[in-house]
């Protein structure tokens, strides 16, 4: 049976493998011909991951936060990734890629559960919820950041 810990990172993983080329590059900070230009595009990627996490009540200490209150901490976690595993992660032997790319998000899932706990909601998909705040309340009560006793 798969953990929290294994479905957080496989979301991840999978996030950094259906990158285009050209994002995966300007996050490695390399261009085209594969030369070192300014890093671009972590922002975006940063927004990308935490919209992974939609189906997920994530809780910081005593609140509750959906999932675009932690794309600034992911944004922080990506620049932490050292260059040169981002550029591993860009190479043409598919093996290292691959493993590069597993490395990142092995970094990336254990610096979100440091920081964070997530409890997956109930009755929503990997593709959210139309009603999110009410998802939450039937499994954990009115009260934000208040777990319902079951």
């Amino acid at each position: 049976m798969r953990t929290l810990r294994d479905e957080i990172e496989a979301a991840v993983a999978v996030d950094l493998a259906v990158l285009e080329p050209h994002q995966r590059r300007a996050y490695a900070g390399l261009d085209q011909y594969r030369r070192p230009v300014e890093v671009r595009g972590v922002q975006e990627l940063a927004r990308k991951i935490a919209e992974s996490f939609g189906a997920f009540a994530i809780f910081d200490v005593g609140t509750v936060l959906r999932h675009p209150a932690i794309a600034p901490f992911v944004t922080q976690t990506l620049y932490s990734v050292p260059i040169e595993l981002r550029r591993a992660a860009c190479d043409r032997d598919r093996l290292k890629a691959e493993g590069a790319r597993n490395e990142i998000a092995r970094m990336i899932s254990e610096a979100l559960l440091k920081r964070y706990h997530f409890e997956p909601l109930k009755h929503v998909g990997t593709s959210g919820h139309p009603n999110w705040d009410q998802a939450f309340e039937e499994q954990f009560g009115s009260r934000r950041g208040e777990r319902k006793h079951e």
